[in-house]
């Protein structure tokens, strides 16, 4: 058997087992249920957390229906030659069929000196003794019209300024522009040209022009251009229109077309029933998300062992803000209608029902009857109920906004948090104290308890030498 170790040497008490006993029991009494009801807040503002994520992913999704990018159901853009004009469309295009010609593709201005160079160290002006005036030395340009135009001054410093100098000096001097040195002659034998070519097509941003020349530049002063011009496209229905760009967006409302080459089209604009079902999909497969989350976060579980009960909180079961926001967006689902609608007026008419477990079911062939039967009451249905969820103010964004709802929920649950780690702190620290005032206790009872042992000890000793 093995033998039995005691602290206390003089009293034969296990003294250091009896203070941490004590300890052990005010702890689980004073710190465990705090320490407790710390991780059960942590695991909250974790939820919340994850809530907000699955939130903003929903407001991201749903921002496409919303009024501000054009609300409603997906158009779709096509064209007989993609060669010639391809083209894009938002929800807000109205279905049409167009015929576009393309008269006059926009372009850059390419601007060019005549005078060629063996290397890009090569000095641009090797004749300068750097005593001419600033403005001997100085060419200016002016880039764009208007108040687009930005003017460009380069200074020759000397004779030992090189072509590739000049190049960095325009390029840190524009904005609208860019300098290179491009060589048209061969590998062998380089013939090094600077060439000016503006940011922007079309007249208004893009145009070159050299505006002065100083009188010690004399390499700089021939030069070619091909000067920046503007797309001209003509749209039957709405006559020849004129712009600084390839790519345009304001004549057809909601269309950009993508002018490509000369010659005619036929652009026609249609409702997207696929990529709708698509996007629809998404807002379902998040929302369906959410709803699972809430649940699977909310439930509390009870464990009966003989006569002790235990119930177990999910980490959102103890606050009621996951609760308002499935409330609220479930009440957004059911008010929103088509004001104009016959046969589509709720989202169950075009195929969005809810289950007896709160989720979406999302029927894609009624979906696709209900597009081609009333596609603007669809467009306005998901335009409505996007606007009242996903716009600045709409229900999520006063759930996740700075100080929103759920925001102040976590901040509530740090600051009592931050309480309950002071008050641990305080009880461990009262705790030690305790302990120790019962060590030095103990040390007094084993002192004395040494002393009364000694001297019976001794009176003993007396008492047998008397015998």
């Amino acid at each position: 058997m093995a033998g039995v170790t005691f602290s206390g040497l003089a009293s034969g008490l296990d003294t250091q087992g009896l203070i941490d006993a004590s300890t052990e029991a005010s702890r689980t009494t004073r710190v465990k249920p705090d320490q407790k009801r710390v991780t059960q807040l942590e695991e909250t503002n974790t939820a919340i957390a994850e809530l907000s994520t699955k939130l903003e992913t929903l407001r991201s999704n749903l921002r496409g229906f919303t009024t501000l990018f054009g609300g409603g159901v997906n158009k779709t853009g096509t064209s007989s030659k993609e060669s010639v004009v391809s083209a894009t469309a938002s929800s807000a295009a109205s279905n049409g069929s167009y015929s576009v010609t393309v008269g006059a593709l926009a372009s850059n201005h390419t601007f060019s000196f005549d005078n060629t160079y063996s290397a890009a160290d090569s000095p641009l002006q090797s004749d300068l003794t750097g005593a001419e005036s600033a403005g001997d030395r100085t060419v200016t340009f002016t880039v764009g019209t208007g108040t687009e135009q930005e003017t460009v001054n380069v200074e020759v410093t000397d004779g030992a300024y090189t072509i590739q100098d000049f190049v960095d000096d325009f390029n840190t001097s524009s904005t609208k522009a860019r300098a290179s040195l491009v060589n048209t002659g061969t590998a062998g034998s380089p013939a090094y040209k600077i060439v000016l070519t503006s940011a922007y097509e079309g007249t208004e941003k893009g145009l070159i022009a050299r505006t002065s020349l100083g009188a010690s530049l004399g390499n700089l002063t021939g030069y070619a251009e091909n000067a920046a011009t503007n797309s001209s496209v003509t749209i039957t229905g709405i006559g020849t229109i004129s712009r600084a760009s390839n790519s345009i967006s304001d004549i057809i409302p909601g269309v950009t077309l993508s002018l490509n080459s000369l010659g005619t089209s036929t652009v026609k604009i249609a409702e997207d029933t696929a990529g709708s079902i698509t996007k629809v999909q998404e807002v379902v497969d998040n929302f369906n998300d959410i709803v699972k989350f809430v649940t699977e976060n909310n439930q509390v579980t009870r464990d009966e062992t003989g006569k002790e009960v235990t119930n177990t909180f999910s980490p959102l079961a103890s606050t009621r803000v996951d609760d308002g926001v499935l409330q609220n967006l479930r009440d957004a689902l059911a008010s929103t209608q088509a004001s104009g609608g016959t046969s589509v007026v709720i989202f169950a008419d075009m195929g969005i029902t809810t289950e007896r477990d709160g989720t979406l079911k999302f029927d894609t062939t009624k979906f696709q009857e209900a597009v081609s039967s009333e596609s603007t009451s669809v467009g306005a249905i998901l335009n409505s109920f996007a606007d009242t969820t996903a716009l600045t103010g709409g229900t999520i964004d006063q759930y996740t906004r700075f100080n929103g709802l759920l925001g102040v929920t976590s901040d509530a649950n740090k600051t009592t948090i931050s309480d309950l780690n002071q008050r641990i702190a305080e009880a461990e620290k009262q705790i030690q104290q305790q302990a120790d005032a019962l060590r030095q206790r103990y040390a007094r009872l084993e002192s004395l308890m040494s002393k009364l042992q000694s001297q019976q000890s001794s009176l003993s000793s007396a008492l047998s030498s008397l015998g």
